[in-house]
This record gives C-alpha cells, structure tokens and sequence, in this order.
C-alpha cells in the first residue's frame, strides 16, 4: 500500500477514535536526538489540508520529566517524490514544557506539492 495512503487511513482512524489516541508515526517523519528519546513522547499527529491545498502538521510533545525542559524543533516539508521543498522558515524554533505537560508545535507547509514532513526535535538545555 503506497505509505501516504496508509498515513491518510491512519490518521482518518485516529480522528474517528477520538483525538487524543495515541498515533503511530515512522521514525523517519519524527527524529529525536539521545537524550530527548526517553524524556520527550509524541502523543498525537495530526495532518490537515488547509486553504484547500497546504499541508499543516501539529504535533503533540510531551515532557515525562519531573521539571520544566526546553526543546528546539524543526519541520521539513517533502513532494510526493521524497525531494526537500524550500520553506521560508526551515529553521529551529524553541518550544518549553512544564513538567508532566504537553506542548502542540505546528507547522504548515508553504508549498502545495508538500506530501510529507519530518520533525527533528533536539534538547536546548
């Protein structure tokens, strides 16, 4: 089955489920460096068409420490052949969250042809 099909099925089910289920991803769309691979979960992913033809991604994060953590992150928007689409805000933004929280970071494409992302979140402490 062609893998953006079945992300699409996926995520339809998740919306049917209720929002909050937890959503499997593949680790090529989210990368978490060492220590933010034990201390930060992904909850849910959400993928929505906007303005009719932009894709928009958000993405929850959790912090499973017991003390507030920060975190820089960054989404990469690709065409249906696996090619980088230019973005005019493809750098690191930084994001912090409580203890035993959650934050949502978003992002939407700026080119129509974008089919997929990919989400790197590194520590910034």
């Amino acid at each position: 089955m062609n893998p953006v099909i079945a992300r699409t099925l996926l995520v339809a089910t998740v919306f049917l489920a209720g929002c909050f289920a937890n959503t499997v991803t593949s680790t090529s769309q989210i990368r978490k460096d060492g220590w933010l691979s034990s201390h930060a979960n992904v909850r849910v992913v959400r993928e929505t068409k906007v303005s009719d033809d932009l894709l928009r991604i958000d993405v929850e994060v959790e912090n499973t420490l017991p003390f507030d953590t920060r975190f820089n992150y960054k989404f990469e928007f690709f065409d249906a052949e696996g090619r980088l689409l230019f973005s005019p805000v493809s750098g690191y933004r930084q994001e912090q969250v409580a203890a035993g929280a959650f934050s949502t970071v978003t992002a939407t494409a700026s080119d129509p042809r974008a089919a997929d992302f990919r989400l790197t979140l590194t520590n910034a402490d």
